[in-house]
């Protein structure tokens, strides 16, 4: 087998291991959307989620920048012997569709969990400022109580002259 026949299915199985984390991507952006339209939103397990997240995107970097290191090995060959790794080329361009097509899903989602997202911060932001309201006025009420009777002052104290 030469070389560059091995380059050409290193490629395809790259494109192939590269749709498998995409398809986990997916799914754990499906999870995450779970997790923001539920209003006792899990921020661990929502971090959790970014963090795995994080991982598997760091993934893909690799594997695209593995990529196109082989395909610039192979390109001259690939363009002078189509007919030769017709096969392969056939099966990289059915999954850079089914990759990109589940790209175009995770970005949507995304877009949509952004929107969930700034809700969920908007009402965080509303519960703090509630909170501080509260905080205050509860310490301005006992500071008035504290205040409304002084030592000296009697109840039964007749002012009359």
């Amino acid at each position: 087998m030469a070389r560059e026949e091995v380059y050409v299915n290193m490629m395809v199985d790259t494109l192939e291991r590269k749709k498998v984390i995409l398809e986990q991507l997916f799914h754990q952006t499906k999870v995450q959307e779970t997790l923001l339209k539920d209003e006792e939103m899990d921020m661990d397990s929502f971090q959790q989620m970014i963090d795995l997240k994080g991982e598997e995107i760091e993934k893909l970097n690799q594997m695209d920048e593995g990529f196109d290191t082989l395909f610039h090995h192979v390109e001259k060959e690939i363009n002078e012997n189509r007919m030769a790794y017709k096969s392969q080329i056939q099966k990289m361009q059915k999954l850079i569709n089914e990759v990109s097509e589940l790209g175009i899903q995770i970005q949507a989602l995304e877009h949509q969990n952004s929107g969930h997202f700034k809700v969920y911060l908007a009402n965080q932001k509303q519960a703090v400022k509630k909170f501080h309201t509260n905080n205050r006025t509860a310490a301005s009420y006992y500071q008035n109580m504290a205040n409304a009777h002084k030592p000296g002052d009697s109840y039964f104290f007749n002012e009359t002259k």
